[in-house]
C-alpha cells in the first residue's frame, strides 16, 4: 500500500513540474468593471387581487373578502357577498430601470400572501405600484405566466409587459459637471489602471479617486453620452486581488490560474506531499515552489482526495500562510 502511495505522488509531482502555466490576463472593458453613480434601478411594490382561479385562491383569508368587496363597491355594486377560491391576495413587484419613459411597458411578479395553491390561469386586477416616497410609478394589469413544474403548485407568476410606466425617475449623472465611476469590486489598482485609460484618452477628464470613486470631469464640446459612451468601451488589464472561493455545502471551489502556494508539506489520510523551494538532485517528491493552487487542486484530485478534504487543506495552508490569496469560504 505504500509503495502505491509513492508510485501516484511521483506521478502526480512529475506531472505539476513539468505543467506549463497557459493563464493570462484578459483585457475587459470598463463598463463591465464599473457603475455609474446616480444611473440605477428603483424597485416598487403594490398590493392586488388575482382572480380567475379554478379553485385554488385563498379559502379564509379575510383580506381578500373585503378587497374584492372594495373592487365591487367601485364598479356600484354595494352588499355583494362573494364566497369563492378563485380569488388570491398578492403582492405585485418590479423593478424600474433608468431613463424609462411614461407609456413604457415593464414586466412584473405577482406573489401570493394568502394560501393559495396556485396562481394558475390567474388575471391580475388593475394595482398601482409605488415607490420608497409613496409616489405611484406603475400601474399593473394582466394575466399571470407561471414557468417551472405547474403540477407542484405555483403561488409567484409574472405579467411579461404588464406595468404601464405613469411616472418618470430621471437620474442625475452629472453634478456640478463631474461624473462619478464606482467598481463593481473596488481595487485600489484596478481603480488606478482605470483612471489611467481614461486620462490617456481624455486629458481634460481629470479623473481622480476620491472616497471610493473615479471622478471624472466632463469635458467640453462632448455631450455626457458621447464621453460615458466612449470611456465604457475603453478596455483594461484589471489585475485584482487574489481569491480563492469555497462552496462547503456543494464542495465547489472557483479560483484563479496563478494564485501560488509557497513551501508546505502536506499530509492528509496517510499521503504526504512535499513543496520545495528548489529541487534537489534525485528527489522525485519535490513540487517547485510557486506552483498554483490549481496545480495543488488537481494533485489531490488525481491521488483520490474528497472535495472536504481538499477544502480542509486549503483553510490549513491559509492559516499556515502558505496561500498566497483571500480565501472565502461560503
Amino acid at each position: 500500500m505504500k509503495m502505491r502511495n509513492k508510485i501516484i505522488i511521483l506521478c502526480t509531482l512529475l506531472l505539476l513540474f513539468f505543467q506549463v502555466n497557459l493563464y493570462a490576463q484578459v483585457a475587459v472593458k470598463i463598463k463591465d468593471l464599473i457603475a455609474i453613480d446616480g444611473l440605477k434601478e428603483n424597485q416598487i411594490y403594490g398590493y392586488g387581487l388575482v382572480i380567475g382561479l379554478q379553485g385554488t385562491g385563498d379559502s379564509k383569508v379575510a383580506l381578500t373578502r373585503s378587497s374584492l368587496s372594495n373592487v365591487l363597491k367601485n364598479l356600484g355594486l354595494n352588499n355583494e357577498t362573494i364566497n369563492s377560491k378563485n380569488i388570491a391576495a398578492v403582492l405585485v413587484t418590479a423593478t424600474l430601470p433608468p431613463y424609462v419613459r411614461v407609456g413604457d411597458r415593464i414586466d412584473v411578479t405577482v406573489s401570493s400572501i394568502g394560501d393559495a395553491k396556485s396562481l394558475e390561469d390567474g388575471v391580475l386586477l388593475q394595482s398601482s405600484l409605488k415607490g420608497a416616497d409613496d409616489a405611484t410609478y406603475v400601474v399593473a394589469q394582466g394575466m399571470l405566466s407561471i414557468a417551472g413544474d405547474k403540477r407542484k403548485g405555483a403561488t409567484i407568476g409574472k405579467i411579461v409587459s404588464g406595468g404601464i410606466v405613469e411616472r418618470e425617475i430621471l437620474p442625475e449623472v452629472v453634478v456640478n459637471g463631474t461624473i462619478k465611476l464606482a467598481l463593481l469590486n473596488f481595487d485600489f489598482s484596478v481603480a488606478n489602471e482605470v483612471k489611467t485609460a481614461i486620462e490617456k484618452k481624455y486629458p481634460d477628464a481629470r479623473p481622480v479617486i476620491d472616497k471610493g470613486f473615479i471622478q471624472c470631469s466632463l469635458p467640453q464640446n462632448i455631450t455626457t453620452a458621447e464621453f460615458i459612451s466612449t470611456i465604457e468601451n475603453i478596455e483594461v488589464v484589471p489585475v485584482y486581488s487574489a481569491r480563492v472561493v469555497v462552496n462547503e455545502s456543494n464542495g465547489t471551489i472557483v479560483m484563479g490560474g496563478d494564485i501560488r502556494v509557497s513551501q508546505a508539506v502536506i499530509s492528509k489520510s496517510g499521503v504526504t506531499i512535499t513543496i520545495e523551494e528548489t529541487n534537489k538532485k534525485g528527489s522525485l517528491y519535490l513540487m517547485k515552489d510557486a506552483a498554483t493552487v490549481k496545480d495543488l487542486v488537481d494533485s489531490l484530485n488525481y491521488i483520490g482526495m474528497s472535495t472536504q478534504d481538499i477544502i480542509a487543506i486549503l483553510k490549513a495552508m491559509k492559516q499556515a500562510g502558505c496561500l498566497h490569496a483571500e480565501l472565502i469560504v461560503q
